[in-house]
Formats: C-alpha cells, structure tokens, sequence
C-alpha cells in the first residue's frame, strides 16, 4: 500500500477538516484529558503550537496537535482513524512531523505500561509503536489529575526548563502537572 499524505494546517474551525478533527480528538481522548477544542484552535493559530490534519487520496486519516517549547516539538495530541491503524499511517504522520521540525526533537507522553492496567495491551502497543518510530523513554514521568505519563523523546536527553515551557504555552491542560525523574519521590524543582 502506498501512502501519500497531504497535510493541512489548521488555524481556525472554518477550514473544513477541522470538523473531522474535532471528531476524531473527541473519540481518542477520554473527556478527562481534552481541553475544550476552541482552545486547541486558538493555540493553533499562534506561532507556539500547530494543528495538523492527515489526508490520503482525499480521505482524513488522522490530525497531529504539537506544541513548541524551547527545542522541542510536543506532541500532544495524535490520533489516527481507528478503523486505518496499522496500515502505516502514523508512521508517516511522525515522518511528516520530523521534517516540519528537522531542528527539534520530537516529545511526547504516553500511559506507563502495567499489567494491571484495563488497557495494559493497548498501552504497550503505543509503546511499541513509539519505540518502533525511534523514540525512547527520556526517564521522567509526569502526574497531573488525569494520571501518570512517561515522556518519550526522538532525541535523547530532556531539557526540563525548555520543555516546561509547554506549560506556559497551554496552562489549561498543564495546572498541577509534575515531572519526577525515575526514582525519585520528589518532583523536580525547575
């Protein structure tokens, strides 16, 4: 199968596939962790963060959400159309991101594996999906009121005062989020 994805940037919710966006994020993401969509639109028409949908052939595959803090491209939000995944399409959305950012690292989170989990096979199959694309485990965790996450990077070592500065960017979905390094049990103070 050859993909050949167009990509389309979002600004505000006049262009048309911001509706297919809208609906994808609202059924990948539990309510807990959205922030409202508007918001995701205003940050998307500053120059600290960016919207992006994915088409093939014409038909929508999924959307990208990144944030940029200091050297980093956070990957916030990314979603692929349930019923196309595992066809390569993420892949090459994260192949599409890597050339947009060519000087930044790519970063983002995802739940902790564990076996105890309710969705502790969906969850290392993110994992492995990450990893298979190049990104390792930067050995911090972050924990907010929406549960722990570890940070994932496509370039090596975490710059915490650059990252954080996602924090500013989008206090919304940020406020009482903090980063542990491994092993440790206080937060690390930045």
């Amino acid at each position: 199968m050859h993909i050949n994805l167009k990509t389309t940037r979002i600004v505000n919710e006049k262009r048309p596939e911001a509706k297919l966006v809208k609906a994808l994020y609202e059924r990948s993401f539990p309510k807990i962790e959205r922030v409202a969509f508007s918001l995701v639109l205003k940050c998307a028409g500053t120059d600290r963060a960016e919207l992006f949908s994915y088409s093939d052939g014409g038909e929508f595959v999924g959307f990208a959400f990144v944030l940029l803090p200091g050297n980093y491209a956070y990957l916030l939000f990314c979603a692929t159309k349930p019923e196309l995944r595992s066809r390569g399409y993420g892949s090459a959305m994260l192949k599409k991101l890597r050339r947009r950012y060519p000087d930044r690292a790519l970063v983002l989170d995802i739940e902790p594996m564990s076996e105890s989990a309710p969705n502790s096979e969906q969850r290392l199959r993110r994992y492995m999906f990450y990893k298979n694309n190049g990104f390792i485990d930067t050995g911090y965790e972050m924990r907010d009121v929406t549960g722990e996450y570890r940070i994932l990077s496509d370039g090596g070592d975490l710059d915490l005062s650059a990252f954080v500065e996602s924090y500013d960017i989008l206090p919304e979905i940020f406020e009482g989020t903090q980063i542990f390094r491994d092993g440790e049990k206080e937060a690390v103070r930045l």
